[in-house]
């Protein structure tokens, strides 16, 4: 009996040994002790670690994953068709030429897109010096792999008669090489005018003139010297002239009415002398000095209008 009891209190005391032994384990030692009722995968990545490695571990799969695959994704867009230039639209044309216009960008269907967008800058602005027509030029992308180009145009203010030919006369006082288009010959007609300050102020007066009084302009001649390059003659379609310079014109040519109203025959209205001097006179009392561009005052035929 008493053999019994001694090996009794041996295995109480073996018991306690490894409940003891377990109890002094640390929690993370702990966690770590293989869970006998789940099946244990040698292949997986998180064999062994803790909660928090875990999820550290997976963000960081997660990150080379998805850096990857943006690189796979990015080599098929540059390898594949999406990422050349497909086609070029051009808007906003009148009168320039548009192949000229695609031809100056120097853009070329079936090259890198972006290489193309990222130099539209300097494309731009070859246009705009290439083509005298144009006065701004912008793109941008459409349809994923296609150029939109919107141009500006310079207005076509008149035309300028030279050697029984007509050359458009642009807005910005440019005087192109090319011959008219039929859809300009109707406008006004200019007459030895050069490219300068002259034409400069012509343009800038010519703004100003009611849409009645130019339509009542057959052509403006260009009458002037070294020392005066704003003296211009005005041929009316009523079959007057009128004498001014370009830098007080404007101003002068709301009077025109009613000074024709009051002339008896068609004649000559001479705005030239002051700012507000005007006179008038007819076409058979013009002498030497009136040709020259001085109004008669001292002919009894001339009219000082006064206003």
């Amino acid at each position: 009996m008493s053999y019994k009891k001694e090996d009794d209190k041996d295995g109480n005391k073996q018991n306690k040994l490894v409940k003891s032994s377990k109890t002094g384990l640390s929690k993370k030692q702990e966690n770590r002790l293989p869970d006998k009722t789940k099946p244990i995968n040698k292949l997986s990545p998180f064999q062994g670690l803790t909660p928090k490695e875990e999820k550290r571990l997976t963000r960081r799969l997660t990150t080379i994953l998805v850096t990857l695959t943006i690189g796979i994704l990015i080599t098929l867009y540059i390898i594949s068709p999406l990422s050349k230039l497909q086609g070029i639209t051009i808007q906003g044309v009148d009168k320039a030429d548009t192949q000229s216009i695609v031809k100056s960008s120097q853009l070329t269907v079936g090259d890198n897109l972006w290489s193309q967008y990222f130099n539209k800058s300097e494309d731009m602005k070859r246009i705009a010096k290439d083509n005298p027509r144009v006065k701004t030029a912008s793109l941008k992308i459409t349809q994923f792999n296609h150029f939109y180009i919107k141009v500006t145009e310079y207005d076509v203010v008149a035309v300028l008669s030279k050697n029984n030919q007509m050359y458009p006369v642009l807005s910005n006082g440019k005087i192109l090489s090319e011959v008219a288009q039929e859809s300009e010959k109707n406008l006004p007609q200019l007459i030895n005018f050069k490219e300068g300050e002259g034409l400069d102020s012509l343009l800038k007066s010519y703004k100003k003139f009611t849409p009645k009084m130019k339509s009542e302009i057959t052509s403006i001649e260009s009458q002037a010297t070294k020392t005066n390059p704003f003296r211009i003659k005005l041929n009316m379609k009523d079959g007057n002239q009128v004498i001014g310079l370009s830098t007080t014109i404007a101003d002068k040519l709301v009077f025109y009415d009613k000074i024709v109203g009051e002339m008896k025959t068609k004649g000559v209205i001479d705005m030239e002398a002051g700012k507000t001097g005007v006179f008038s006179y007819p076409f058979e009392t013009q002498d030497s000095s009136v040709s020259d561009g001085l109004s008669d005052e001292n002919s009894n035929e001339s009219t000082n209008n006064g206003f």
